[in-house]
C-alpha cells in the first residue's frame, strides 16, 4: 500500500513539473511577441531614483528608474550594479503599451532641456532630433542658446 502512495506521489510531481516546463515558453514568447512587438513599442523618460536591492529581485544591487504611464509610478531597472557614474538622472525607458510594467532602460541620455514625454509616451525610437512633443523648458533652451522647435 505505501508503495502505491509513493508512486503516486512522483506521478503527480512529474506533472506538477511538466506543466511548469510548459509554462516557460508561453512566457518567453508573450514578451517577445505581445509586449514588446513594434506595435506596442513606447518610449518615456526615466528618473534615476536609487542603487540597490529592488524588490522582485536577486539579491545583487541595481540601478533603479522610477517612469510614469497614465500618472501610474513603475520601476525599471538596469543591469546589475557596477561603480560606473550615473551623472545624468534622465534616461529613455522603452515601455510596453500594452503592459506598462514591462520596461527596459536604454543608455539613451534625455537631454536636460526635455521636461516631459508626450502623453501616451514616444512612438518612435529614438524621439526626433527636437524630441517632437515633448514638454521643454524653452527658458533654459534660449539660456544655452539651443534652437527651439
Amino acid at each position: 500500500m505505501e508503495i502505491n502512495l509513493s508512486k503516486k506521489k512522483k506521478w503527480i510531481l512529474r506533472i506538477i513539473c511538466i506543466c511548469v516546463l510548459l509554462q516557460l515558453p508561453v512566457v518567453y514568447f508573450m514578451d517577445k511577441f505581445y509586449y514588446f512587438n513594434d506595435d506596442n513599442i513606447r518610449y518615456t523618460i526615466g528618473t534615476y531614483y536609487k542603487e540597490g536591492v529592488i524588490v522582485n529581485s536577486s539579491s545583487n544591487k541595481e540601478k533603479g528608474f522610477i517612469y510614469y504611464v497614465d500618472s501610474i509610478k513603475h520601476v525599471a531597472t538596469t543591469g546589475k550594479f557596477n561603480n560606473t557614474d550615473i551623472s545624468h538622472t534622465h534616461v529613455l525607458i522603452m515601455f510596453s503599451a500594452v503592459f506598462h510594467g514591462n520596461a527596459k532602460v536604454l543608455s539613451i541620455i534625455v537631454p536636460k532641456w526635455v521636461l516631459a514625454p508626450p502623453k501616451g509616451g514616444w512612438e518612435q525610437f529614438p524621439p526626433d532630433i527636437n524630441w517632437k512633443g515633448a514638454e521643454l523648458d524653452t527658458a533654459y533652451m534660449k539660456k544655452m542658446n539651443l534652437e527651439i522647435p
